[in-house]
């Protein structure tokens, strides 16, 4: 599977994605964005491991129920964690949309490049990874109004790329924003939970090694771990 990728990361980084400038930006957006939301959503956070001992590069992996969900992982790690900067994938509709695209880039966004096959969605967040940033993963691919999670909802990607990097995944699920609206928001009737798992290597909760037939396998592992924090 390495042939997948073949890019030159650190010239790719430079390029494309400044680590330095968005590790100032999301402190600044931590800042406001965290007492905003736990005003509005009431937001708190359980946590089954350390937060403050985790280090990047970590594959953080969550349900997916509303436009909030990013700023809500982005802001649940402590102010200054050796996981920042994190990056997370957006859809291609809102990053090519002029000026939001380039405001949400600022703010560690990467385009998702629907339909364009693996090897162009995980090029960048290869990247990300490779140069010891963290990134965000919805492997349900898209925002489901209810909590409703099933694991054949699963997509490929975070299983993919956890395997092909080796780096660690971080579960997280997102409890209290089912069918969003930001009425509810601005009335403060959301009380929203964000409970983060255990990190871990996805090859050793495989039983064999990894091909690319068992891809299937660790994508499931990957939302059964999310779906053991929901319950």
């Amino acid at each position: 599977m390495g042939e997948l990728f073949n890019t030159n990361s650190e010239d790719l980084l430079r390029r494309r994605i400044n680590p330095t400038s968005l590790r100032i930006c999301q402190k600044i957006g931590w800042l406001f964005l965290r007492p905003i939301l736990k005003f509005f959503i009431h937001y708190r956070f359980l946590s089954n491991c350390d937060i403050k001992d985790l280090q990047s590069p970590l594959i953080l992996v969550s349900n997916h129920l509303s436009y909030l969900d990013p700023p809500i992982l982005g802001t649940v790690l402590p102010f200054g964690s050796p996981v920042y900067p994190v990056y997370f994938i957006t859809k291609d509709t809102l990053m090519t949309t002029p000026v939001l695209g380039g405001f949400l880039k600022v703010l560690g966004a990467l385009r998702a490049w629907r339909g364009e096959g693996l090897k162009k969605s995980l090029e960048a967040p290869k990247e990300v990874l490779q140069n010891s940033c963290s990134i965000v993963f919805f492997p349900q691919g898209k925002r489901y109004p209810f909590e409703e999670f099933k694991l054949e909802q699963g997509r490929p990607g975070a299983a993919f790329l956890a395997l092909e990097t080796g780096k660690p995944i971080l579960p997280a699920a997102i409890l209290g924003l089912a069918n969003f609206s930001w009425k509810n928001f601005f009335l403060r009737r959301y009380r929203v939970k964000v409970i983060i798992g255990q990190p871990f290597l996805l090859a050793e909760k495989l039983a064999q090694n990894y091909t690319p037939q068992n891809i299937e396998v660790g994508t499931q592992i990957i939302m059964r771990e999310i779906q053991k924090l929901m319950q």
